[in-house]
């Protein structure tokens, strides 16, 4: 991984677990161009990896006090336009999120301190959302005359409703680890100050499960909103009649009925 040594965002391997670091803490992870192309590389990178079978579950994390605090508006105010600077940082950023949510092995997003503007996006594009007991979410855009993006608001309506995904956007309100997982804007939260671990932990109990079934998952959660719900139930069909006669089906079925752990390939 020493293509990483000179970017803001680095890549590391645990076995088949890749951890992926947003590593621009004096600036408290905020995002120029420079940077979002660095994440995108490495998402890309590690993607790659998910596909060939070498990464089996991915953890996204960050150095320093916060998660991130989204864009870098000092990099914006820079030029005269700051429109193009904007919509490069945002694109690159929107192909990062698609790549997140697409991948085909589980992802795992570590969040501590604050996570705002582009940074509720991002730690909302994982699988499984772990939050520390300090963290914090602020979407903060309108409070800078401007809109959000990296899918807030596509995510929050669906995860905590249209109400309440109305109050994060316009009001700027800050929900702390304990609101966010009451109203399922996380999937866990810890008492432990090493988020990063205990993301790790879960990513490495992953990596040992069955890939395939992971990835067949993912794909029929994540498109259950935009089919009918016949439509969806002949997709879980196929789905389940197709993986109950892969390797990984069949060793699972097996090692139920012997009373035996489960080796999946």
């Amino acid at each position: 991984m020493n293509d990483f040594a000179d970017k803001q965002v680095r890549v590391e391997m645990d076995s088949s677990v890749a951890l992926i670091t947003l590593a621009r803490p004096e600036k408290h992870n905020a995002f120029d161009h420079a940077m979002a192309l660095d994440l995108h590389y490495a998402v890309r990178h590690v993607a790659n990896g998910a596909r060939g079978g070498a990464v089996r579950a991915i953890v996204l994390a960050a150095e320093g006090k916060v998660f991130s605090v989204g864009g870098d508006l000092a990099y914006f105010a820079e030029t005269e336009d700051r429109s193009e600077p904007m919509r490069l940082v945002a694109t690159a950023l929107h192909d990062t999120v698609e790549l997140l949510t697409a991948v085909p092995v589980p992802v795992v997003s570590a969040v501590h301190g604050v996570a705002a503007g582009a940074g509720v996006g991002l730690a909302l594009a994982a699988d499984i959302i772990v939050a520390g007991p300090d963290a914090k979410l602020r979407l903060a855009y309108t409070a800078g005359g401007l809109s959000p993006d990296c899918g807030a608001t596509w995510i929050l309506p669906r995860s905590v409703g249209m109400a309440r995904a109305m109050d994060l956007a316009l009001t700027n309100r800050a929900v702390d680890a304990v609101e966010a997982e009451k109203w399922g804007l996380i999937s866990r939260l810890t008492d432990s100050d090493d988020v990063v671990g205990e993301a790790l932990s879960i990513a490495k109990q992953l990596a040992a499960g069955p890939t395939e079934a992971f990835t067949a998952t993912k794909h029929l959660m994540r498109t259950s909103q935009d089919r009918s719900f016949v439509t969806h139930l002949n997709s879980e069909a196929e789905a389940i009649s197709r993986l109950v006669e892969s390797p990984d089906g069949r060793e699972g079925i097996d090692a139920f009925l012997t009373k035996r752990a489960p080796t999946f390939s």
